[in-house]
């Protein structure tokens, strides 16, 4: 569909539906979860094993072809995300060690964050190989598809460009990019906006989406949002 059909109080409803499932079925899976966690699709968000604790608003984007998973390999690591992360669909953490990411964090679509090798370069048949912890600073911003070895630390507010493939240590205010991953440049960090801002303005997060939806949503039918479900146009 191009847009939205769905009158405002029926969006409503299933936004409370979708948030009590994440309450009962997702949050009892960490080990500690903040304040207004979310995710869309619920369904598809995987949490494997213990030590896996998210702060305070963080929110979960997951897609059925692209589920998000989290994993922590027996018992022997930890994934930690800071408040107000975002996680986008496809995003892997899998850790045999120790996964921090700060806060206002945003990991996009299919990157993979892995804190092991998994397997070592001679003995071959036990998991988890050489490992070590990995760390993401405050505000980074990790691209699409990109890769984040063992051993690596990012500093505050830089970006990792999409695809690139990050072996060693990232400078605050820096972008990087490419296969190995290498500096393009340099941030002023002076004016940088955060996720963080979106819950601490004047306006709260919720009264700005609920806003956001009212308007979008103005003038929709319950009639007309099932016809779009039965019979749609070129037009829906």
């Amino acid at each position: 569909m191009r847009q939205d059909h769905r009158p405002y109080w029926l969006k409503q409803i299933s936004d409370w539906l979708n948030q009590t499932y994440v309450d009962r079925f997702c949050r009892p899976q960490f080990e500690v979860s903040g304040c207004d966690l979310r995710v869309i699709n619920p369904r598809h968000l995987q949490i494997s094993g213990p030590n896996i604790s998210i702060g305070n608003h963080v929110h979960f984007m997951a897609l059925a072809d692209k589920p998000v998973r989290l994993a922590v390999f027996e018992g022997l690591g930890s994934i930690s995300i800071g408040d107000y992360s975002i996680v986008n669909p496809g995003v892997r953490i899998s850790s045999a060690d120790a996964i921090t990411t700060g806060h206002s964090c945003m990991l996009a679509m299919n990157c993979y964050l892995t804190d092991a090798d998994w397997h070592d370069l001679q003995h071959r048949i036990y998991a988890p190989g050489a490992h070590r912890p990995i760390v993401l600073k405050d505000n980074v911003w990790v691209g699409d598809s990109a890769l984040i070895t063992k051993g690596v630390t990012i500093g505050n507010n830089s970006i990792v460009g999409a695809y690139a493939v990050v072996t060693g240590d990232v400078p605050d205010n820096t972008i990087v990019a490419g296969n190995p991953a290498r500096v393009i440049r340099t941030l002023d960090a002076t004016h940088l906006t955060t996720r963080q801002q979106l819950f601490t303005a004047e306006t709260s997060y919720d009264d700005f989406e609920a806003d956001y939806y009212r308007r979008q949503l103005k003038g929709n039918q319950l009639a007309g949002w099932l016809r779009s479900l039965i019979k749609p146009r070129t037009t829906d």
